[in-house]
């Protein structure tokens, strides 16, 4: 006896998505990076041979410094690498050259000052081929496709419009390998129960919406036709690390910010006389306020039209975020986080006034998730809030530097201004 279709739901869509390796079978790489990393002490002895036209034992064991970190430099690059791959808006060679930048180059530094010229050039050679190896094995690891059964219901629709998602028209659901199920687990429970029965997809991996969505725009799914359900979990070290980070790289850029916000300063002055800054109050992490810095009368984003030619100016490169580094280094604000809002700040369009609170969960920034990914004059604030809450919800070192990276990238091309 065959169960009967229930008419009244409708059919399942089968899509084709290109998703990193691991993210459905959780493919285990390690070992085979490993493997590849293995590689690179023929590479130092090629090195040798061919700076020296010789090679010798002795040689090669007073290089182990330069393989001992070109190991750790290519393992590293790669977890990095694995974890860029995950979010949106930076494709597969963009995170290859990124990854192996930051792996790299610092080795390379090291090497730099403690090695003697003898051995500066091999490792030079070394380091080529060495980065050669890296993005060689990172060009043929390509995202594979995955066909997934999307079960109509809930807010399963929005993920046929999401970037990366093709409909897999005219094709048999039972002609492919299904690789998951993607349902609205609060919603499609009978359309879900009847397609796995129907289609023996007992077995398949299934995933909830939300997750999908989450993975292919890096925002969190918002909206009244969804319930929405945020897990931060707590990371032990990350707040430390992320503090003295903010320290560092102030300290780093002050040759370079102290003297535009003298001189910009100086235009404002000059242009409008009076105080130059002006004070803010702002909702800062857990809710409590602080008083924000900005250049008075200076407010990018507000499209005000009776702005100067020298406020467009520090609106446009950005300068305007400047006066912000002060916040940052009394601990107010962080180089990246959420926008800092003002005190009335309760869109109407959220009903669950909890996920306010969860974007207060971190130090307000300078730049963020939201500013790279759909621009720093951010006019939408569902949208605003969805990237915002995947920050907090995926913060990590990863994903600082992918910020960091964007933003200036985004600087350079005028994007959002």
């Amino acid at each position: 006896m065959t169960e009967s279709k229930d008419e009244s739901l409708p059919d399942p869509v089968l899509v084709s998505v290109a998703l990193p390796p691991g993210t459905f079978d959780h493919t285990n790489v390690v070992g085979a990076k490993v493997l590849h990393a293995a590689v690179l002490p023929v590479v130092v002895g090629l090195a040798i041979r061919l700076v020296e036209g010789t090679f010798s034992m002795g040689r090669f064991a007073e290089a182990w410094p330069v393989t001992v970190l070109f190991v750790f430099a290519y393992l590293g690059a790669w977890s990095l690498n694995s974890a860029l791959e995950r979010y949106p808006f930076v494709g597969q060679v963009e995170a290859a050259f990124l990854s192996a930048s930051f792996a790299f180059v610092p080795v390379g530094l090291v090497l730099y000052s403690l090695l003697g010229s003898s051995l500066w050039m091999i490792a030079v050679v070394a380091g080529g081929g060495g980065l050669a190896v890296y993005l060689v094995d990172q060009f043929f690891h390509q995202f594979r496709e995955s066909h997934l059964v999307v079960i109509p219901g809930g807010v399963s629709y929005r993920l046929l419009s999401a970037p990366g998602v093709t409909p897999m028209k005219d094709v048999r659901l039972d002609s492919v390998d299904v690789d998951g199920i993607v349902v609205d687990l609060h919603s499609s429970q009978a359309a879900y129960q009847q397609v796995i029965a129907q289609h023996g997809l007992t077995e398949v991996p299934t995933h909830h919406a939300g997750y999908l969505y989450e993975l292919l725009t890096a925002r969190v799914l918002l909206g009244e036709d969804c319930r929405t359900e945020l897990n931060v979990s707590e990371r032990q070290y990350y707040p430390h690390v992320k503090r003295a980070s903010d320290i560092v790289l102030l300290a780093i850029s002050l040759p370079l910010t102290a003297p535009i916000l003298v001189v910009a300063s100086l235009m404002l002055w000059l242009e409008s006389g009076g105080a130059v800054l002006s004070w803010d109050e702002r909702i800062g992490q857990h809710g409590d306020p602080f008083q924000m810095a900005k250049f008075r009368g200076v407010d990018a984003g507000d499209g005000q039209e009776n702005a100067t030619s020298i406020d467009q100016f520090v609106q446009k490169l950005r300068i305007a975020e400047l006066p912000k580094l002060w916040n940052v280094l009394t601990g107010d604000m962080s180089l990246i986080g959420p926008r800092p809002k003002p005190l009335n700040f309760s869109p109407e369009l959220f009903e669950k006034e909890t996920l306010l609170e969860y974007r207060h969960y971190v130090r307000p920034g300078i730049t963020g998730w939201a500013q790279v990914t759909h621009g720093f004059a951010v006019d939408e604030a569902r949208r605003e809030l969805e990237h915002d809450l995947y920050y907090v919800k995926h913060r990590s070192a990863a994903l600082d530097l992918l910020i960091i990276y964007l933003t200036l990238k985004n600087v350079l091309s005028g994007f959002g201004a």
